[in-house]
């Protein structure tokens, strides 16, 4: 915004969250939060942290709310947020190891394995989130490199 009169210029302040489709083979991670009563399931989510690149948040997210490792961290696409101040990043990752669910229970009320053709993906169509589980269920994600 400028203003008319000064011309003082203020720019927006956008906070950055990633979303993150975890993969396993044919199967995704997907998760409902804790302290929310949404019958669809979502995937790995969080805000990014000041220093902290969008890669490290990926990792550091999905460690934190399942007690998983992961790889070949790679950019889907974004999606602003219109109503709030957040820009969403999506991004897709391998399993890096042990695929058992050690789900922090403060954050997430149900984490499981999912395989692409029991993604049921959620009520709206416009979600980031829908977007990604609907992109691999069709198997259209990006490849690992």
């Amino acid at each position: 915004m400028v203003c008319p009169q000064c011309g003082n210029t203020i720019y927006p302040r956008i906070v950055p969250a990633v979303i993150v489709g975890v993969t396993n083979g044919d199967e995704i991670l997907m998760t409902k939060y804790a302290n929310r009563d949404t019958p669809f399931y979502a995937l790995v989510a969080g805000f990014t942290e000041i220093g902290e690149t969008l890669e490290e948040c990926v990792a550091r997210e999905v460690m934190e709310e399942t007690g998983l490792r992961v790889k070949n961290i790679r950019y889907y696409k974004s999606q602003p947020w219109g109503n709030v101040q957040d820009i969403l990043m999506g991004f897709y990752c391998d399993l890096d190891g042990d695929p058992t669910i050690r789900m922090d229970s403060t954050e997430l009320k149900e984490a499981v394995w999912v395989k692409r053709e029991d993604i049921q993906g959620q009520l709206d169509d416009w979600s980031l989130t829908h977007h990604m589980m609907m992109t691999f269920k069709e198997g259209r994600e990006p490849r690992s490199i």
